[in-house]
């Protein structure tokens, strides 16, 4: 079986001599991979952006209370 994979995050590729039923497996195996990538990444950017919304959220009600009370 050959055994190829993408350059940047070694995900299995299909080859044209493989079984059908080994590249099968193989893709699944990438899907779910890519799947879990782009999963942690949206969460990464979530967690950015509500640390964001807190620092903007501190920064008004410094504003509003006329001192920097809250730490940014």
């Amino acid at each position: 079986m050959h055994n190829p994979q993408t350059p940047h995050f070694s995900l299995p590729l299909p080859h044209p001599d493989n079984l059908l039923q080994q590249d099968v497996l193989r893709l699944a195996n990438a899907l779910t991979a890519v799947d879990t990538q782009l999963f942690q990444q949206q969460h990464i950017q979530q967690q950015q952006y509500l640390a964001v919304q807190e620092k903007l959220r501190r920064s008004r009600l410094n504003q509003l209370l006329g001192e920097p009370l809250l730490a940014l």
